[in-house]
This record gives structure tokens, sequence and C-alpha cells, in this order.
């Protein structure tokens, strides 16, 4: 199975169309426009789950948007639209959690992200054991963030959580690096080299065959891809 997720920033069907040209099994989109705004390739399903915005005057919308191949993937029953964000989807044998934990308006505009981040892993945690497992996405979750808190922490709270599910970053697997100390960022604010973060992730309890963070392409995002392949 093979698995891209990528943040594109501001959604343009080029975007999606470059993202399907991929032909991953499964494709993890935040900040994608709405099923109505864009264009699929025939043989491919859509969820999401967003909000309207206004920008510049001009409404949009702007949310979690997860696609895969049609025939061996679907959304279960248990899946809450309420939360912000983050998506099941069972393809093949493997539950997909698509995950953006972002800050919803009149919902979650003053929770902090790593607070989101574990409301939503606490929501599907019961659905992990006895599956495999992959969660992917933007988690807005960095070491030593600005909206840290005792109470939720920072990224090393989520890992802490995560490992105790029996899943294990990938990257951090792969490389040896800890938390915070990674040498190649997934996110440049403002699209600045000198902004670094790392705040895209993918966890799983399988065994992986490919893992690689793609070249970074300002025109595409200020975000980095991940290429998931198990």
């Amino acid at each position: 199975m093979k698995i891209i997720c990528h943040n594109i920033n501001d959604s343009q069907q080029w975007k999606i169309d470059r993202l399907l040209a991929t032909e991953a099994d499964v494709i993890v989109v935040p900040e994608i426009a709405c099923p109505e705004q864009i264009t699929l390739s025939e043989g491919y399903n859509m969820a999401w789950e967003g909000i309207t915005w206004n920008f510049r005057g001009k409404q949009k919308w702007k949310g979690l948007g997860v696609i895969w191949k049609k025939g061996k993937g679907f959304v279960p029953d248990w899946y809450n639209p309420k939360l912000c964000y983050g998506i099941p989807l069972i393809y093949d044998d493997v539950l997909v959690l698509a995950f953006w934990p972002t800050k919803r308006k009149d919902i979650s505009e003053k929770k902090l992200y790593p607070q989101i981040a574990q409301e939503i892993i606490a929501e599907y945690a019961p659905h992990f054991k006895g599956k495999k497992v992959i969660i992917t996405g933007d988690f807005n979750c960095y070491v030593n963030q600005r909206d840290y808190s005792k109470e939720y922490g920072d990224i090393r709270r989520i890992d802490e959580i995560l490992e105790n599910h029996g899943l294990y970053s990938i990257y951090h697997r792969q490389t040896g690096e800890a938390l915070g100390k990674e040498t190649t960022p997934t996110y440049y604010h403002l699209f600045k080299e000198t902004l670094p973060f790392f705040i895209d992730y993918t966890y799983t309890n399988l065994p992986v065959k490919s893992y690689r963070l793609l070249p970074w392409d300002s025109k595409m995002s200020d975000h980095i891809g991940q290429e998931i392949i198990v």
C-alpha cells in the first residue's frame, strides 16, 4: 500500500492532480477544498471534513481530505465528524487515520493544538486494538511549541500516548533522531527556509517498506509531503 500525505496550503486543482498522479492507494490532504470544488480522477473516492472561511472577500472551503482508490476502502460507521480533524479509513485490512488537529471557530478555536490532537487520538484509540494502524498528517505540534501547557504538553506527550498504543514515528525510528532534533523540517513558516519546523508525522505499528519526505516545492506548499509504503 502506498500512502501520500501532503498539506497543500492553498487548494488548487493542479496540486490535487499532482497528488493523484502518484497513483497512491491513499492520499491524505490537509487544507484541501470541499469535494464540490475539486475534480478527482476516475476510480477515486474522497471523504472530507472542513469549514467555510472568507479569503480576501471570497468564500472558500478548507478542510481535511482523505482520497482512496475505489473498491478497497470505506469510512467506518464509528467515524465522528465533530472532531477537528481526524478521518478514519479502513483500506484493505489497515486503519488509516488522516490527521490534522486544527482550530475551528465555535468548536475548537480556544483549545490548544496538542489538546485537539489528543482528543482525536482518545476518540479512535479503542479501534486500534488488534488492527494494523497508520496515523499520518499535519499534527500542528512540535517540541516546545507556543501553545504548550502542563496538562497537554507538546508532541512529546502525543508520542508517549501513541507509543503506549504500540505505534512509533516512522521518521524518527528510521533516522534515529530525537523529537525536536530533526535534521530535515517538514514545514517552512511563511515559506521561509529560516523558519523551519517539524510538524508532519506518520505513526504506525506496521513494518515499513519505504518512507521518505518528498522534495520541497514552494509552489506546491509551505509543507513537505510524506510518502509511505507498507
